[in-house]
């Protein structure tokens, strides 16, 4: 009779839970994925916002000057909305029937998310009846101001001129 000096014993239990073990990391490794990316998507669409503010405050910061000087004022520059968003002066989207009452505000969107600010300045389009608004591109503007006679009140006109170009 042989006796053997050692027996292997083989235990496969580890084998078994082998499969749930990789569901569960796939679970939590999408899970993770997901958050991430959510998150990037926040940050970029913040620095967009940042991006057309930093733009938008040269325009407002031009706009209050020239409402210093008063009628008949004029300047030209350059500014670039990023892709994707839009800006209303003048009116807040939705209510641009309350021309003039919103004049005095300005708002930015990026995709459904509208965002309002104050402004110094009342803004209105060349024809002096309702709001402006500017896409996404590098645009010429014309800011020029003129008093409303009705109401005696002080506006600043934008207008674009040229070709824009678009993003």
């Amino acid at each position: 009779m042989q006796v053997s000096a050692c027996q292997i014993v083989t235990d496969e239990s580890a084998v078994c839970g082998l499969p749930f073990r990789l569901t569960v990391t796939g679970i939590v490794f999408a899970v993770l994925l997901l958050l991430s990316s959510v998150h990037v998507s926040g940050f970029l669409e913040q620095a967009r916002e940042q991006e057309t503010l930093d733009e938008v405050s040269k325009l407002t910061a031009v706009a209050e000057q020239l409402s210093m000087r008063g009628e008949g004022s004029e300047i030209t520059f350059e500014l670039r909305i990023p892709r994707g968003v839009s800006v209303d002066f003048g009116a807040l989207p939705g209510r641009e029937g309350n021309w003039p009452e919103d004049a005095d505000n300005y708002c930015i969107t990026i995709g459904r998310k509208s965002t309002f600010y104050p402004a110094v300045a009342s803004f209105s389009n060349t024809e002096l009846n309702g709001s402006f608004s500017l896409g996404p591109g590098r645009h010429t503007v014309v800011l020029s101001t003129k008093i409303e006679p009705e109401s005696g009140r002080l506006f600043v006109l934008i207008s674009e001129t040229g070709a824009d170009e678009k993003i």
